[in-house]
């Protein structure tokens, strides 16, 4: 599950997750998984671009959902896609 704090750390290192190793790894970043950021957020992208068929922005909505702690949480993702 994605947090607003998990996502701030994620923004502070512009999603490098080499970066945020070499800083010594802040706390507010453990559990996020980087690749699941990046990925939900190419999917974002095309469905924001309207790249995507129905079905599969329904799915990706629903993985928005599932994958975050909350509306503002998920609302800073699309801002971010």
């Amino acid at each position: 599950m994605i947090t607003s704090e998990q996502l701030a750390v994620y923004r502070d290192f512009n999603g490098d997750i080499d970066d945020y190793s070499r800083s010594g790894c802040p706390k507010e970043g453990d559990g996020l998984d980087w690749h699941a950021v990046d990925s939900l957020l190419q999917e974002l992208t095309m469905l924001k671009r309207n790249l995507v068929s129905k079905e599969y922005a329904g799915q990706i909505r629903q993985k928005l959902s599932e994958m975050t702690a909350d509306e503002t949480t998920a609302q800073a993702l699309l801002e971010m896609a």
